[in-house]
């Protein structure tokens, strides 16, 4: 499991649309192209995906809060706007799209003439009430972050408007939002938010949401695929909905089965499954794969691991110290040995998969325990029997370590060597994923820690990284990171709208993260998918999972 900040718990993440087309002056519009097809299905074709772990059973995109809801979620609601494979904008409920002359507000013209699961018509106001819902003083989700920066969602949320100003229904097709300064990210936050129905949740105390269980396991949206039938820990089954706007889906039924990791293989090679996200990266696995014809793609990964060192604890608040461990860990060889060369060593927090991590400025801090031995020494930490001591205190530290990830554990012991051979004592203390966060939050009640993040489909949204965030009692902020000049880049890389200007931006910070070394930025393991190859039209991203999913086939 991976850390995420709140509005990326919600699991499905997307990539940030070309915004270069905004520069200039005047009004900037954009139709977004159509492909999707109407063709009939294959009657009787069935997909089962696996899962390791069950949903729980929270079918609603402002309120999920795992991978395996938000999965389901995505074939049962529509966003605004979707991705294809590519990255690239799609029709989603919106058709087209226009920024203000002063690229303040966003218009969204809707597709007309779509309906809801149960018939009922689709317009702005559900869009509106979506929005609105998620900056309500009563709501219990995680998604407020992603449109605070709308005008009045702030006082709305507050308790101190009866309405958010920044949201107009002009007409039943049409929606706008006005935010309070120019955000670049915006189209990311609408690409990757379901829309709910006004007539089914309006009727509920948004207080009381997360508690309807009925209206949960029985979700009502517009997207490509109906839920069924959810029965925790085994399975939840979907069919096709035949008025899907982008076209009726050629794949009948849509099962997410969850399968025990030990057996998805042999599962995925008998024709028991046909899509695995695969976590083995041992060549006889492969190899076996293969032979039974199964076809093996791999693409980088929006996830990356790292070792977050607390800088409120002394031995960490030297800039060469933090470099120094960066230099003692063997980073590449944890990705040969444990990935068998199916991730990358990332140096900054930026994401392989998107279109903003520097191609050059970046320190590789290529292992060298030598180099890491010399730094130690200009921090004034000496060498006493293979243990470094300053001012009469030994270099000894706890690493924690959650457990449910088993590359990431598998990485601590090499830590700790690696470590030991610079001369520093590194204890491991494995917890609960949940313990480990609790650990983490405000100026932390830990030394060092290895975990897991999901890249922000936009850096604009890299708040984590505010030095105010601390203040905040911000659990995110894992190391305390405390940098004026990151924080302006921070801001004016979300303010600025050409992308070739952001690219430079965020490049800047990016040296920045990757020469402070609050963390050890270890490494991002590839997004390797297996399919049976009677799947035709299979895709996804790192940022899309189920692209152009309704021109998918499968043979029976």
């Amino acid at each position: 499991m991976l850390y995420r900040k709140n509005k990326i718990l919600a699991g499905i993440l997307i990539s940030l649309l070309s915004l270069s087309l905004l520069t200039g002056c005047g009004s900037t519009t954009a139709e977004i192209p159509t492909t999707a097809t109407n063709q009939s299905s294959s009657e009787g074709a069935v997909l089962r995906y696996s899962v390791p772990s069950s949903p729980k059973g929270l079918f609603s995109p402002l309120l999920s809060n795992t991978t395996y809801d938000n999965n389901v979620n995505s074939l049962v609601y529509s966003p605004l706007v979707l991705l294809d494979e590519n990255n690239d904008y799609k029709p989603g409920l919106a058709e087209k799209y226009t920024f203000s002359d002063d690229n303040l507000t966003l218009t969204f013209n809707l597709r007309k003439d779509i309906k809801w699961h149960d018939g009922e018509e689709f317009t702005a106001d559900d869009v509106a009430f979506t929005f609105t819902s998620i900056a309500d003083p009563k709501y219990t989700g995680s998604r407020f972050n992603e449109i605070s920066k709308i005008v009045g969602a702030q006082d709305y949320h507050d308790g101190k408007a009866d309405s958010i100003s920044g949201i107009k229904v002009i007409d039943k097709n049409t929606i706008s939002f006005t935010y309070t300064k120019v955000y670049a990210p915006a189209l990311s936050n609408f690409s990757q938010r379901g829309i709910i129905p006004k007539h089914i949740w309006s009727k509920v105390s948004i207080a009381e949401w997360d508690k309807q269980s009925d209206l949960l396991n029985k979700p009502i949206g517009t997207g490509p695929f109906k839920l069924t039938d959810f029965k925790a820990d085994q399975y939840v089954e979907l069919v096709k909905n035949d008025t899907y706007f982008g076209g009726t889906p050629k794949i009948d039924k849509f099962i997410f089965k969850v399968t025990n990791t030990e057996t998805e293989l042999s599962e995925l090679a008998k024709g028991d499954l046909d899509v695995v996200e695969l976590t083995s990266t041992k060549a006889e696995d492969f190899k076996t794969l293969k032979d039974a014809g199964i076809i093996i793609e791999e693409k980088p990964s929006a996830n990356y691991q790292f070792m977050t060192m607390n800088s409120n604890r002394e031995f960490f608040k030297d800039k060469k110290v933090r470099q120094a461990i960066t230099y003692a860990i063997n980073r590449k060889g944890i990705v040969d040995s444990l990935l068998t060369d199916h991730g990358q060593v990332v140096n900054t927090p930026i994401s392989l998969a998107g279109w903003a991590y520097p191609q050059s400025g970046l320190n590789s801090y290529d292992y060298s325990a030598d180099k890491a031995k010399q730094l130690l020494k200009e921090a004034g930490w000496n060498d006493n029997n293979g243990v470094l001591e300053k001012d009469g205190k030994k270099f000894v530290v706890d690493l924690m370590v959650p457990t449910g990830n088993k590359v990431r554990e598998q990485s601590a012991p090499i830590i700790q060597q690696n470590l030991k051979d610079v001369g520093i004592t590194v204890n491991i203390s494995t917890m609960d994923v949940a313990s480990a966060m609790a650990k983490t939050k405000g100026e932390g009640d830990y030394d060092m820690g290895v975990l897991g993040f999901t890249l922000e489909v936009d850096p604009g949204d890299a708040d984590r990284y505010w030095s105010s965030k601390i203040a905040n009692g911000s659990q995110f902020n894992f190391s305390n990171f405390i940098n004026t000049q990151s924080d302006e880049l921070i801001e004016k890389g979300a303010t600025t709208i050409d992308r070739n200007d952001r690219k430079e931006i965020y490049a800047k910070w990016g040296q920045i993260l990757n020469e402070e070394a609050p963390y050890v930025f270890l490494y991002s393991q590839n997004a390797i998918h297996a399919h049976n190859p009677k799947l035709q039209g299979y895709k996804y991203s790192a940022y899309s999972v189920f692209p152009d999913i309704q021109n998918w086939t499968i043979s029976k």
